[in-house]
């Protein structure tokens, strides 16, 4: 009973919508076809943009699990970046940190963009 919290909150980054509620996610407006856990990862990753993230703690976050193989949480990445990034070789939206795990870099705003030389 009462108002959604502001975990219920639609969120954005870039070309990306995600709405927890409906458990519903775009690109570019389209809508994805994401696995449960897909999704889940998205949505760890618009809630913490800009942060490096382990895969211990990915696996802990996201599927709740204390300990597992983490090659689940390198093959969800890869699932992943199938379906958010331009070019998943290339990824520009979730990239790996070496030695660390993850991390969602949404693009810059326009208004945020620098002008070059």
């Amino acid at each position: 009973p009462g108002r959604p919290g502001p975990a219920a909150a639609p969120l954005g980054a870039g070309p990306l919508t995600l709405d927890p509620q409906a458990r519903r996610a775009a690109r570019h407006g389209a809508e994805l076809h994401l696995t449960t856990r897909e999704f889940d990862l998205l949505e760890y990753f618009l809630r913490h943009p800009g942060r490096a993230t382990s895969r211990e703690e990915l696996m802990h976050e996201v599927w709740g699990w204390e300990f597992g193989d983490l090659s689940t949480v390198t093959v969800h990445v890869r699932r992943l970046r199938e379906k958010v990034e331009d070019d998943p070789a290339h990824p520009r939206l979730i990239s790996t940190v070496w030695g660390v795990g993850y991390r969602f870099d949404p693009p810059p705003r326009p208004t945020e963009a620098v002008d070059g030389p």
